[in-house]
């Protein structure tokens, strides 16, 4: 049971960063669409919360386990890096996701999607730390 909880994690970390980088590239702005932004927040957001979850609860005593949760690090780190310049884009200097050059399709119906990017960096952040805590406390666990 415990090995199925890793795999399950392996899968959810995969299918959330597959989403957080789709959605970062993948599709156009015709117009200042952001639909792709949402669409990846509602596919992959799930999964990194269900992921943090069942970090908190499985036990990363093994190598094999250990490796599943080292594996979780650069993945976090990889979107970290590809959303944190947006979060400071959209969130702090209030240009559209798109891009400045799409500042003119801002509007005030879509200032929750500035959001967005704030999202995938909290849940980053969060597989980090509880990938960091695991790894801790399986290493000091069988130290």
């Amino acid at each position: 049971m415990r090995r199925l909880v890793f795999i399950v994690i392996s899968l959810l970390v995969l299918w959330y960063t597959v989403h957080a980088v789709l959605s970062r590239f993948v599709g156009t702005c015709t117009m200042g669409d952001t639909d792709r932004f949402v669409a990846g927040i509602i596919l992959g957001i799930p999964a990194a919360v269900i992921a943090v979850a069942l970090l908190q609860v499985g036990q990363a005593n093994t190598s094999r386990r250990r490796g599943i949760v080292l594996a979780t690090l650069p993945v976090a780190l990889v979107v970290l890096y590809l959303w944190v310049p947006l979060a400071i884009s959209t969130g702090i200097q209030g240009h559209h996701l798109c891009g400045s050059e799409f500042d003119e399709y801002l509007d005030t119906r879509s200032k929750w999607e500035r959001l967005i990017p704030f999202a995938h960096v909290a849940a980053a952040i969060a597989l980090l730390l509880s990938a960091g805590r695991k790894l801790h406390r399986g290493i000091s666990h069988s130290a």
